[in-house]
């Protein structure tokens, strides 16, 4: 009697190497998928940027909070809905913009939601430009442009005006937004 030789793979080794490499895949893209939608916490570093990032393309768009910041919601064309993500705006935090006359104001209250006051209102527009705002907390003071740019923590309220009053807009370049 001869010698039988195997060649190649039963059909349970077969099955077996394809459900290891199928759980492998499912673990890697798992985590991928994990990743990809998880939402990022929002702070005055990461607003625009995030906000950008995650309602892009959707109309105009608006983060407001109440309870000092603390609890945040997002309105678009009229359903409003709580925000997911992390919020991390601090402790004090206090809003400012520039009047007519280029001197600061401090926003105490943008109306009342849920019979709260509303302490942030931020809104992304449908052609990606955003609420331009100064935000200050425990841990500095931001400002927050509208064309597109990204957060910038700065020294002081001075140093926070200076930027917004150069921030300029040539209706020349309007075109380039939309």
């Amino acid at each position: 009697m001869g010698s039988k030789t195997r060649s190649g793979f039963s059909l349970l080794e077969l099955i077996v190497v394809v459900l290891i490499v199928s759980l492998i895949g499912f673990l890697v893209f798992s985590e991928a998928i994990k990743q990809q939608q998880k939402v990022e916490v929002l702070d005055p570093t990461t607003l625009p940027k995030t906000f950008r990032k995650s309602f892009a393309k959707m109309g105009d768009i608006e983060l407001f909070c109440i309870k000092k910041c603390k609890e945040c919601y997002v309105a678009q064309e009229g359903q409003v809905t709580t925000y997911d993500g992390g919020i991390k705006f601090g402790e004090n935090v206090e809003i400012y913009k520039l009047d007519r006359d280029n001197q600061l104001v401090q926003i105490d209250e943008w109306g009342r939601y849920k019979d709260e006051k509303i302490s942030l209102r931020y809104t992304l527009y449908a052609n990606g430009s955003t609420s331009k705002m100064i935000i200050s907390n425990d841990s500095g003071i931001y400002y927050l442009p509208t064309y597109f740019g990204e957060a910038t923590k700065v020294a002081d309220l001075e140093e926070a005006k200076a930027l917004w009053i150069n921030e300029q807009y040539d209706l020349r370049d309007s075109g380039s937004y939309y």
